[in-house]
């Protein structure tokens, strides 16, 4: 589909949905389209800035919008139209100066994999979905009381998790909300695929990825099971601050065979990708360079070396660069890039 078509296609699909029913002050911000050669912003085809880059919410011409890039097309323009809601949803929360990011390079060099704290989450991933899919809101204490307890012995970890799931669960809950007001069906079919992911434990390496969808459920548990002020823009993410009058659960759940499987199976399949991309030694950087960003989606770290699938940014003087690719990194917990190898 031409790219005005699917901009047309996705404004009118957008311009029916109350946003501020989804998340109280949240308005559509202006979007772009764009694909390998063309770029549709505002009502009309520009020049393709080199801010277009990825699907993400950015800066342009002095105004946060969100971007999509076409290049491999779409099927389905309601799922387009709620994916670029997504994206809204973050530029609101720079409006909004949003605090509370992750330090992803910190969890990436300490977040540790443990079978009890993933097996805990499997278990609320049960409750929620006791809650989401069966209306047992009797399970919303326990379901609290498992996070708050995991919330003390797991600090850092649920931190980090809270985070993600502070600004990528809400915009996934935010997303899925679209849907559902664009074609119900739709959006009760994403919400059981979400309910279906979460009791995978195969889904929790890399945790970030899963918390995308552990936060929009625990978001939905929440409104429907409580008063909690789940809006509300500060310092303490949402995750955090509704466990405050939470009673901590006595113990956690038995560990679980299959998350433990899962966090062995993760740290073999980086050990050896790591170690084919020594052996290969297709070194494309050798020296000192200050890390600018890597890809944190799904990074894994092995304790000396960093994998970052797709591309690579570092500093070079004043100047940012950029390696296109997948790479091993050596890299030190001072963020300097040492060697950079070819997956």
């Amino acid at each position: 589909m031409e790219l005005h078509k699917a901009y047309e296609e996705v404004k009118r699909r957008l311009d029916t949905v109350d946003f501020s029913s989804l998340w109280r002050g949240f308005a559509p911000l202006k979007f772009a389209l764009y694909n390998g050669s063309e770029c549709f912003f505002d009502g009309k085809y520009i020049e393709k800035a080199t801010e277009f880059y990825a699907n993400t919410s950015i800066e342009y011409n002095g105004e946060r919008i969100a971007i999509w890039n076409l290049s491999g097309g779409t099927r389905d323009l309601d799922a387009l139209a709620s994916l670029i809601a997504h994206e809204m949803f973050h530029g609101f929360q720079h409006i909004q100066g949003e605090s509370r990011w992750a330090d992803e390079m910190e969890a990436l060099f300490d977040y540790k994999y443990a079978v009890e704290n993933i097996s805990t989450k499997l278990r609320e991933a049960e409750l929620m979905e006791d809650i989401l899919a069966r209306g047992r809101v009797s399970a919303f204490p326990e379901l609290l009381g498992l996070r708050k307890r995991r919330s003390e012995l797991f600090p850092k970890e649920y931190g980090y998790e809270a985070r993600i799931e502070q600004i990528e669960g809400s915009a996934t809950f935010v997303e899925v909300g679209v849907l559902a007001r664009l074609d119900p069906e739709k959006g009760a079919r994403r919400w059981e695929r979400i309910l279906t992911e979460i009791r995978d434990p195969g889904a929790y390496t890399p945790v970030r990825v899963i918390s995308y969808r552990t936060g929009a459920a625990f978001l939905e548990c929440i409104r429907r099971c409580s008063s909690f002020d789940w809006c509300a823009f500060g310092p303490v993410p949402f995750a955090e601050a509704v466990l405050r009058e939470a009673e901590p659960a006595e113990q956690l759940p038995p560990p679980d065979p299959e998350a433990e499987k899962t966090i062995a199976a993760f740290s073999e399949e980086t050990n050896r990708i790591v170690r084919e991309a020594l052996d290969k030694n297709d070194a494309v950087l050798r020296g000192e360079y200050p890390l600018s960003s890597l890809n944190v989606w799904d990074a894994r770290w092995d304790g000396r070396h960093a994998i970052s699938n797709s591309f690579l940014a570092y500093y070079d003087g004043t100047e940012e660069k950029v390696l296109d690719g997948d790479f091993v990194v050596e890299l030190g917990r001072d963020r300097i890039v040492r060697t950079v190898y070819r997956q």
